[in-house]
């Protein structure tokens, strides 16, 4: 009895080492446990920590950085004055800005926009420029005694040019806006210099046989306004002051001289002339085709064929046209002052021969 009460206790003995054992062993990783997850808590606390203090800061340093920009609110052609609803403010980074930004509506309202633009382009200076004020001695002119492009319209911009018969050009107004144009007929707004000018120009284009034109401008609102360097003619001027009817006489004799031209060309050009005309531009075509026909510059050009149409000077059926033939004319022989008699007598008989024509036949 007393050995099985022995080993009884020492088994009891054991179990209770044991169980203490594995207390203090349980009790030591739930203390080891706990002291890491107040570590791990305890870094992701101060990482947290560190993540918003530097997004309070990144925010406070955008904040400090955005700029305010001026966009538009649609899409734009180039040449439209800009109004308070095409324009509207957002804000981007400093960085995202692009230089020489406008930060006011105000600033752009009433500017003339350069090329097209798309909807939220934003807006810098280069892009627009703003109209002159308006002169007091600006009016709205109409003019039907120049040569027209085919694809003129309205709201384009183009230099009325003069060029005479020795070949000579000149610049007689400048990037001109079309008001508005109907077949022959263009407005343009002019002041009392560019008015002058122009009345010079038509007068000196009738006593000289020079032809007025226009040329349009491919890219007006980046292009640069040219030069004017037309010489205005000042014994024109004289004539234009000592009778104003001299100018609308000029006006309608160019009128009528074009119209008639064009006439006479349509009446003396019959069918057969039309069938040829066709013909050797078929036939010129096909040798330019074939390479037939040279470019060397020491070559001559002659050109054989009927005439279809016939001058008051030359009467014959059959003519040929040599460049060769061309001589050269100087440029003295444009328009020359009075210096002696006999070109006051030579004047005075083109004006004899302007005021002698009416108005209105």
């Amino acid at each position: 009895m007393s050995k099985i009460r022995q080993r009884t206790k020492n088994l009891i003995i054991a179990g209770l080492v044991g169980a203490i054992s594995m207390g203090v062993i349980a009790s030591g990783g739930a203390i080891y446990m706990i002291n890491h997850q107040a570590e791990e808590q305890k870094k992701i606390r101060i990482e947290y920590e560190t993540k918003m203090k530097e997004t309070e800061k990144l925010l406070i340093n955008q904040d400090a950085e955005m700029k305010k920009v001026v966009v538009t609110t649609k899409v734009l052609p180039a040449g439209i004055a800009l109004s308070e609803n095409d324009l509207k403010i957002i804000q981007i980074t400093k960085e995202d800005a692009p230089v020489n930004t406008v930060e006011s509506k105000k600033d752009l309202i009433g500017k003339i926009i350069k090329i097209d633009v798309g909807e939220n382009t934003p807006l810098i200076q280069s892009l627009v420029f703003e109209e002159e004020a308006t002169p007091n001695d600006l009016r709205e002119q109409e003019y039907n005694v120049m040569t027209l492009p085919t694809k003129i319209e309205k709201g384009q911009f183009v230099d009325v040019r003069i060029t005479f018969p020795t070949g000579e050009d000149f610049i007689v107004l400048s990037k001109k806006k079309i008001s508005d144009v109907s077949g022959a007929t263009v407005w343009y707004n002019v002041n009392e210099a560019e008015l002058l000018a122009m009345s010079s120009a038509t007068v000196d284009a009738y006593l000289n046989s020079a032809t007025l034109y226009a040329t349009t401008y491919t890219d007006p609102f980046m292009q640069d306004k040219a030069i004017e360097n037309y010489p205005i003619n000042l014994n024109v001027i004289d004539l234009i002051q000592s009778d104003p009817n001299v100018l609308k006489k000029a006006i309608e004799s160019l009128k009528k001289s074009v119209r008639k031209k064009l006439e006479l060309n349509l009446s003396q050009m019959d069918e057969a002339d039309k069938m040829k005309v066709k013909n050797d531009s078929s036939i010129v075509q096909q040798r330019v085709t074939e390479g037939s026909i040279s470019n060397n510059p020491n070559n001559g050009v002659t050109l054989d064929s009927q005439k279809t149409q016939k001058s008051e000077f030359d009467n014959s059926d059959n003519t040929q046209i040599t460049l060769d033939e061309i001589e050269p004319v100087h440029k003295g022989e444009i328009v020359q002052s009075i210096n002696s008699e006999e070109d006051q007598v030579a004047v005075d008989g083109k004006q004899v021969d302007v005021f002698d024509q009416p108005l209105v036949k």
